[in-house]
């Protein structure tokens, strides 16, 4: 009986020793993995300049631009996604990331007070996107331009440059938001006006972004009061094939916890089927 009692005091001692170290969670060993990040580049083009302020697409042209670029950055979230903003000059408001979470703690800051006061240039903006897009060794054919304006364009569009966008194989696609009725745009207390005192009334101009979207294959879409096209949109990008963005081989260890669990409930299944027998004189 002693030697049986001795016994099951060392099966106790190994089991319980084998279950602290199972919650330990040992790891050791090495293993070599493979990350696979797949997805799209998208770049997305802001219109800043102050007839986005107009208020004939409800809240206003800006405002209902964040809130359509944020259904984007929700919607792609296995896509990079970069925004730039522009009037007459562009700036990189977020590079491409992953980190849509950063980009959606830009998007509130988006206003017409971003860029210095002027009008409106296409060119700055689409050679910025195009620059970075080019410079990435992925595929072509998974890179997107998302421009959104109300299509008033003061500059001299650059048709060169729409010719590079489609040899290139990029994905335009331009929005415009407004209305063919239009509205004023409020400039302090007042309204905004021209140089002969008239009180000015920003329209949608379509025609040119249409002319983009036809010169590179890609497509156009409106958003206003009466329709928002931009379902539509989302479903010209999700038809995009994806691309191999980044691969990365990481080197990790291998946890252990299953084996010393395995064997702690093996000796315990003994522990229970194996009784000391107890001899009364």
């Amino acid at each position: 009986m002693a030697r049986s009692s001795i016994l099951k005091f060392v099966l106790r001692s190994c089991y319980f020793t084998l279950l602290i170290l199972a919650l330990l969670d040992p790891s050791f060993g090495e293993i070599n993995g493979t990350i696979r990040a797949e997805g799209r580049d998208i770049f997305l083009l802001v219109d800043v300049s102050k007839s986005m302020d107009a208020t004939d697409v409800q809240p206003s042209r800006i405002e209902k631009t964040k809130f359509e670029i944020s259904r984007i950055v929700n919607h792609f979230t296995s896509d990079r996604i970069g925004v730039i903003v522009f009037s007459e000059d562009a700036f990189m408001l977020s590079p491409l990331t992953f980190d849509h979470n950063a980009i959606n703690l830009f998007i509130p800051r988006i206003n017409s007070e971003l860029l210095p006061a002027g009008g409106t240039n296409f060119t700055p903006a689409l050679e910025l996107a195009l620059d970075k897009l080019t410079k990435i060794k992925t595929s072509n054919k998974s890179k997107v331009i998302v421009l959104m304006s109300d299509g008033e364009n003061f500059g001299n569009l650059d048709y060169s440059l729409l010719n590079r966008i489609r040899r290139n194989g990029v994905n335009l696609f331009t929005v415009g938001v407004g209305t063919a009725e239009g509205s004023t745009i409020k400039d302090g207390k007042s309204l905004k006006k021209d140089e002969d005192g008239n009180v000015v009334v920003t329209r949608l101009e379509p025609d040119l972004m249409r002319k983009m979207a036809a010169e590179t294959r890609g497509g156009y879409f409106e958003v206003h009061s009466v329709s928002d096209s931009f379902v539509d949109l989302i479903k010209q990008i999700e038809n995009i094939s994806a691309n191999l963005i980044d691969q990365r081989t990481v080197t990790v260890t291998a946890n252990k916890y299953f084996y010393f669990l395995v064997v702690a409930l093996f000796l315990l299944g003994i522990d229970v089927f194996f009784t000391v027998r107890a001899f009364q004189l």
